[in-house]
């Protein structure tokens, strides 16, 4: 009996580890969203935001399972003549990994895992920049798994993570007429959303499937000025039970819901920031952040953190800004998904 109290203390602190049914935080997880990591300015000095390295340290912190990047990671064709960056694509690339160490070191491939799709800017203005796409492909491609459908290796594919599946959509393989994106390999979508099927499933490509602001570059990178083939891929989404497309291209952040689907933009990487006004939105999404109209000159930069509770059959999702003023990280928009048939 004289060990009793020792016995004790010792069951209160394996509770207080695991918890009463023995799962502890086994069941939850989490990722982190970022997009459009780009710089401002067309005779940039870097081809990537000076604030990418925040945004990195910040993300680190975190300490993430694994991080998504939405595109648009630097100023690829983006830049003008004066610029020391112009055509160095694999320069650009370099910065940009040099800026991410603190999450992932890539000379000696360790820290945290990070996931890419192709924006824009790594694929060309009007037609694909050939050298571009090279560089991406031996400095990004080649590191991601390499599933994806024959021509698309390392740009489109899909990867398990504990009880979820990713999908990345390249939106710049397939092309109409050479130039005219915004499609995607929808036989190797339905099979993989069939094949990959998990009880959390997520989606990642460049840009919005449903339109959110009337920012874009011409020859129609995105998916909504192809709705019929838009509505094919969201209707395979919605069959699967995909839980959230997340995605970038317009330079803020943005958040609603159309068929039980929750249409993420995480576009305020660095880049140069728009306005967001609801009168620009598609009229069947339901936004649910911003509530209203937001100047260009009131955006943060920022990014996402979600955190997966398997146990539960939710995800909570938590915006991070931050505060130019003080140069601390604030929350902004903070919400719940639930898997459908969870409690």
């Amino acid at each position: 009996m004289k060990y009793t109290w020792i016995l004790t203390l010792v069951v209160m602190f394996l509770l207080s580890v695991v918890g009463p049914s023995g799962a502890g935080d086994d069941s939850a997880w989490t990722f982190v969203v970022m997009g459009d990591t780009r710089d401002k300015i067309i005779d940039t000095r870097t081809g990537i935001s000076p604030d990418l390295a925040k945004i990195a340290e910040a993300v680190a912190k975190e300490k993430p399972d694994l991080v998504i990047h939405t595109g648009d990671l630097c100023n690829g064709y983006y830049t003008s003549k004066d610029s020391p960056m112009n055509g160095k694509f694999r320069e650009m690339f370099q910065n940009w990994k040099a800026a991410m160490k603190p999450v992932y070191d890539y000379e000696n491939r360790k820290g945290i895992p990070v996931y890419l799709v192709r924006g824009n800017h790594e694929d060309g203005k009007i037609v694909t920049d050939r050298n571009l796409k090279k560089a991406y492909e031996e400095e990004f491609a080649h590191l991601m798994p390499q599933g994806g459908p024959e021509h698309e290796k390392g740009l489109t594919y899909s990867f398990i993570h504990r009880n979820a599946a990713f999908l990345a959509l390249d939106e710049y393989y397939e092309k109409k007429d050479i130039v005219v994106r915004g499609y995607i390999n929808q036989k190797w979508l339905d099979g993989e959303l069939a094949e990959k099927k998990k009880p959390f499933m997520f989606v990642f490509s460049h840009t919005p499937a449903f339109r959110v602001g009337s920012y874009h570059q011409s020859p129609f990178p995105d998916f909504y000025s192809h709705p019929k083939q838009r509505d094919t891929m969201w209707a395979s989404f919605r069959k699967a039970g995909v839980m959230a497309f997340l995605c970038g291209h317009i330079h803020f952040y943005c958040r609603g819901t159309i068929d039980g689907i929750e249409q993420v933009v995480v576009g305020n990487g660095g880049a140069d920031m728009v306005s967001y006004n609801p009168k620009e939105v598609d009229p069947r999404l339901t936004i649910h952040y911003p509530t209203g109209p937001v100047d260009a000159a009131g955006m943060e930069v920022g990014y996402l953190v979600m955190r997966v509770d398997e146990a539960a059959g939710k995800v909570h999702g938590t915006q991070k800004l931050l505060n130019t003023k003080t140069g601390k990280w604030e929350t902004g928009d903070t919400f719940t998904l639930q898997r459908i048939g969870s409690p």
